[in-house]
C-alpha cells in the first residue's frame, strides 16, 4: 500500500471513529437524563408515601415509582378513601387540611380504604326516579396474601386499568325484567339505561355498561405503560391492609369494602350495622 493510500485509509478510520463517538455523546446525556428522572421519581415516591411500606420481596424501585404515580400524579387516595373522621369528607387529618391553609397530612387510617360515594350513573326511571345503585369506590389495600384491590392478581389489575373490567360485577346493567320492576316502584341493584330528556326534542341515550367500571377514569389510565401499571400494583402490594368496617358498602355487596388482613378480628368483624343506609354522594370538588 502506498503512503497516500495508507493516509486515505487512516483518515477514513479516524472519521468513522469520530462519527461513532459523536453519536454516543449525543445519546448518552439523554439516557442519563432518563435514568435521573426515574431515580428522582422513585426518591420522591418514598418521601411522599403517607404510610409505612413493606418491601419484603418487592422491587424497591418499582414501589417508589408506584408511590409517585399514586400519590403525586394519580391522586388515587382523593377518590379511594372514606375520608378522615369525624367529617368523612377530606382524606387529610383534621387540622392538617391544605385546602384550609393548614400543613398537609394524609390520614393513614383511611388511606385507600375505599368508601367514597359518587352517586348514580343510570337513567332515572320509574315513579321514584331510580337511577341505579350508588357508585362506591373500592378498597385498594392489599389482603393477607399481599394482593391489592380485593385480592386481584397483577394480570387482572392490568385488565382493570387497561379495559375497565369490573371483576366484581356489583352494578350490572338492568335486564328487561328489572326495568319492569323499577317501573313498578322497585329498586333492584342494577343500572337502568335509556334516553334522558332535557326538554322536548332534546335528549340523549344514556347506556352505561355495567360490566365496566363507572366513574373510575380507566380510559385515561389505560394509556400508561405496562411498567407504570406494574409499579402501581407493586406499591399497592406494599401498603398496609385496611379492613374498612365503617363505610357503607355498595348496594348488594356488603363485603366489598371489607378486607381479610390475616387477623381474627378482620375475618369475623361482621356486617356493618348500617349497611342498608347509603352515604350522601361526595361532591366531585372534594375528590
Amino acid at each position: 500500500m502506498t503512503i497516500p493510500s495508507y493516509a486515505k485509509v487512516a483518515g477514513a478510520v479516524v472519521t468513522l471513529v469520530a462519527i461513532v463517538l459523536a453519536g454516543m455523546s449525543i445519546k448518552a446525556p439523554r439516557a442519563r437524563a432518563d435514568e435521573d428522572d426515574t431515580d428522582a421519581r422513585v426518591r420522591i415516591g418514598f418521601q411522599i408515601a403517607p404510610v409505612p411500606l413493606n418491601l419484603d420481596g418487592k422491587d424497591r424501585d418499582m414501589v417508589g415509582l408506584g408511590s409517585y404515580l399514586v400519590n403525586a400524579v394519580g391522586d388515587c387516595n382523593g377518590c379511594h378513601s372514606s375520608g378522615a373522621p369525624p367529617l368523612g369528607i377530606y382524606n387529610f387529618v383534621t387540622g392538617n387540611n391544605p385546602y384550609f391553609h393548614q400543613p398537609a397530612k394524609v390520614d393513614p387510617t383511611v388511606y385507600l380504604n375505599g368508601g367514597a360515594n359518587f352517586g348514580t350513573v343510570g337513567t332515572p326511571t320509574g315513579p321514584n326516579g331510580y337511577g341505579g345503585p350508588f357508585i362506591i369506590t373500592r378498597n385498594l389495600t392489599p389482603d393477607k396474601n399481599g394482593r391489592p384491590e380485593g385480592g386481584h392478581t397483577r394480570a387482572e389489575f392490568r385488565q382493570i386499568l387497561r379495559h375497565g373490567i369490573d371483576f366484581d360485577h356489583i352494578h350490572p346493567t338492568c335486564t328487561a325484567a328489572q326495568i319492569t320492576e323499577i317501573e313498578g316502584g322497585g329498586a333492584p341493584v342494577c343500572i337502568p339505561t335509556g334516553p334522558i330528556v332535557f326538554a322536548p326534542g332534546q335528549s340523549y341515550n344514556n347506556i352505561p355498561d355495567g360490566d365496566l367500571l363507572q366513574i373510575m377514569p380507566w380510559p385515561t389510565f389505560s394509556q400508561m405503560s405496562d411498567r407504570d401499571i406494574d409499579a402501581i400494583y407493586e406499591y399497592l402490594s406494599a401498603i398496609p391492609c385496611i379492613d374498612n368496617s365503617t363505610s357503607t358498602p355498595p348496594a348488594g355487596a356488603p363485603n366489598e369494602l371489607r378486607n381479610d388482613c390475616g387477623t381474627a378480628a378482620a375475618a369475623v368483624n361482621g356486617a356493618l350495622n348500617d349497611s342498608r343506609i347509603q352515604q350522601a354522594p361526595r361532591a366531585r370538588r372534594l375528590r
